[in-house]
């Protein structure tokens, strides 16, 4: 995540993981995510709290089964 957005912002970016939550079901709005807080020394990016992104899983982040075969 962080060597992704520092090349996105141009400058070095830090992320750390933030709260967790596993939705399991059918349908996209019901998949796994995980958000993180993206740090960087640019506006809106700047601030203890950094900017927060979310990550989709497209596999199970426990057992590897893809998610995709699960929604269909």
């Amino acid at each position: 995540m962080a060597e992704h957005y520092s090349k996105q912002l141009g400058i070095e970016a830090k992320a750390e993981a933030k709260n967790v939550a596993i939705v399991f079901g059918k349908g996209l709005s019901e998949r796994p995510y995980l958000p993180y807080a993206i740090k960087a020394d640019k506006p809106g990016w700047r601030g203890a709290q950094g900017k927060e992104i979310s990550m989709f899983f497209n596999f199970c982040p426990f057992c590897g089964t893809s998610i995709e075969k699960e929604a269909a």
